[in-house]
């Protein structure tokens, strides 16, 4: 896939001389949309609507779990490797937050996500044209395209800033960079049309793995959060925990969150190796060693040096040794120490579900689900809204940081402490592994406390947002311009 390069569209529309003008030209915000009906018949029924739409979700599982995991975790020095410069691996240094890690890993590369957008482009475009559509699948269509495309943008803005905007199926000229607050809008109005066309209820099968209305409710209280509009934020986490079918599992079933489809689960990607649905050296390979993953799948020759993990005084900060908590035995693996000098690394255990454990034949075999949403996470959530300055009800606050508390059998917060940072370092803990916590570190301007980012000025002026690769600005003529932070 080259975003901003020649295109290679494929069968977009069954027009030969339209695509004879597309493949000769460098101009594009379109990479090649694949796995859709052949131009013959494209769009002609709400079937085929419907493998477009499981197409744009399994772009958008090929493309989040990677880029959230480093740039969302490991970016944070949430993760990190046994050491700065012994047992690296390419990913270590992307904690110190300079060009040359985050581009080695990918950081200055949107095509992916440009990939995922230019499906849902091109399904919105086409539902119209179907003459013969029920009803409610119409809607849910609408909906789904709409909700995938907000959640791509979002996560654009978040890593970049201002990007390009294209809601077209095909685009033939450079696109500049569009200002981030007109791309939210445009998130925010997608997000309102899948509000207003998906139910809140599907067949189970579909539960949580595909876009429900309580999973836009969630992205849409994230964007405002991150707009720092908190009074609406706090409405529409409210509306996920009062009105949506979603509730806490107990602490004794913690690990189902992540095999997915739990009722916690909000919206999450979906792995299942009956569907081909599997994924080799993403999270799950970076973050588990033996018996797990024993060959050079973990970057390390299958040595467990090379693991990505939290160091122990990090845990012993989100974990104190002398308090109970639920969440210890299933977020880590203590059973499984590392012999001699890195016998301090643990494992994150949240993605350890596996088709068969110990099977070394093909390495892909983890079927946990990556979490995007859950129940817990928009109840933090709603506890940093309602204990904004904005908001300012810290009591209601605290009841909503307790029932997290309270599913771990952790120890209750009683006011020990600023409620603000205290619902921050819960975020951090309760959904550790999940992409999460850089985000919430930009979002609530304390990144220059959590991570290596020191600089005064640092939203100000920028390093919060990733580089855009050379080659992107090259093939835009350079219409795409870097961040000013990179130059």
């Amino acid at each position: 896939m080259k975003l901003l390069s020649k295109y290679k569209v494929g069968l977009l529309v069954g027009i030969a001389m339209f695509c004879s003008i597309i493949f000769s030209c460098k101009k594009i915000l379109n990479p090649d949309i694949i796995e859709l009906p052949t131009a013959e018949n494209a769009f002609s029924s709400a079937a085929d609507v419907d493998k477009a739409i499981a197409a744009a979700y399994s772009f958008l599982r090929k493309v989040v779990p990677d880029k959230v995991f480093l740039m969302g975790d490991v970016r944070a020095d949430v993760f990190n490797s046994y050491s700065d410069n012994v047992n690296v691996r390419v990913e270590t240094p992307i904690p110190q937050n300079t060009a040359v890690a985050l581009l080695n890993n990918g950081g200055g590369d949107w095509n992916g996500f440009y990939t995922v957008i230019a499906q849902c482009n091109l399904i919105l475009s086409n539902i119209p044209k179907i003459s013969s559509y029920d009803g409610e699948s119409k809607k849910r269509h609408i909906g789904e395209a709409s909700f995938i495309r907000a959640l791509t943008y979002f996560y654009l803005v978040r890593f970049w800033g201002d990007v390009p905007l294209n809601l077209d199926p095909v685009n033939i000229e450079n696109l500049a960079r569009t200002p981030q607050d007109e791309v939210i809008k445009q998130i925010l109005a997608d997000l309102d049309v899948a509000i207003a066309n998906l139910s809140m209820n599907y067949a189970d099968g579909d539960k949580a793995v595909r876009a429900a209305k309580g999973a836009a409710w969630a992205i849409k209280a994230h964007v405002l959060a991150w707009q720092h509009k908190y009074a609406d934020c706090e409405k529409y986490c409210d509306s996920v925990i009062t009105k949506g079918p979603y509730s806490l599992v107990p602490s004794t079933d913690l690990q189902k969150i992540f095999i997915g489809k739990s009722n916690e689960g909000i919206f999450e990607l979906n792995f299942d190796v009956n569907a081909r649905e599997v994924q080799k050296n993403r999270v799950y390979n970076r973050t588990l060693g033996k018996p797990w993953y024993k060959d050079q799948s973990d970057g390390g020759a299958g040595t467990d040096k090379f693991i990505m993990s939290p160091t122990r005084d990090n845990i012993n900060i989100m974990f104190p040794k002398d308090l109970n908590d639920d969440r210890i035995p299933v977020w880590f693996v203590y059973s499984t120490y590392l012999q001699g000098v890195e016998s301090d690394r643990v494992f994150l255990g949240k993605y350890r579900t596996l088709q068969m454990n110990g099977d070394t034949s093909t390495q892909n075999i983890n079927e946990s689900n990556i979490i995007i949403t859950r129940l817990a996470d928009i109840i933090l959530l709603r506890a940093e809204a309602l204990a904004s300055s904005e908001v300012g009800n810290a009591a209601e606050a605290t009841i909503m940081l307790n029932k997290v508390r309270e599913r771990a059998n952790a120890r209750l917060y009683t006011g020990d402490g600023n409620i603000q940072d205290t619902i921050l370092l819960e975020r951090k803990k309760e959904l550790l592994g999940e992409g999460q916590y850089f985000f919430d570190l930009v979002r609530t301007r304390k990144l220059d406390k959590e991570s290596r980012i020191k600089q005064a000025d640092w939203y100000e002026t920028g390093a919060w947002l990733l580089p855009i690769s050379q080659t992107i600005i090259a093939k835009s003529n350079f219409v795409i311009t870097q961040n000013e932070y990179w130059k």
